[in-house]
């Protein structure tokens, strides 16, 4: 059975050396849960869970991780290029995304790299063709 939350069902925990709010019912790592920001994780899982009851299911990580490099892809500036980055180095085992790490990086890239940082094995599988795209979009030959 799922619920609805509200700000005051979450708890203040460290997690990898970082105060987080959490969900104590919730084991699963999903939007809203952990949350920075009670009232924003509140929305967001509630959206989540009510998705979730009518049918909606979510991406599988490995979608939403090919969905991350085409945003890299698709997009100019420095959010994306270092995206890119970072993703291209991860799929040759030169980078870890981190969660202690997230607070340090640009609001437009935050959540993708809390996506990436918990999906470490399923980067490695990301189609060549894509990881050579994202080396190039690093390098600044992608311009749009």
């Amino acid at each position: 059975m799922h619920r609805l939350v509200k700000p005051s069902d979450y708890v203040l925990q460290t997690v990898m050396d970082k105060m987080v709010y959490i969900l104590p019912w919730e084991r699963r790592h999903c939007p809203g849960n952990p949350t920075d920001e009670p009232e924003q994780g509140a929305l967001l899982y509630n959206k989540y869970i009510l998705n979730f009851l009518n049918g909606v299911t979510p991406r599988a990580p490995s979608e939403r991780i090919i969905e991350i490099a085409q945003w890299c892809l698709a997009l100019a500036g420095e959010p994306a290029r270092a995206l890119a980055d970072d993703l291209s180095a991860a799929y040759l085992s030169r980078y870890s995304f981190v969660l202690a790490d997230i607070s340090k990086y640009d609001d437009e890239s935050k959540e993708s790299r809390g996506h990436l940082a918990l999906c470490s094995d399923e980067i490695k599988k990301l189609p060549p063709n894509l990881v050579m795209a994202l080396r190039a979009r690093a390098a600044g030959l992608l311009l749009r």
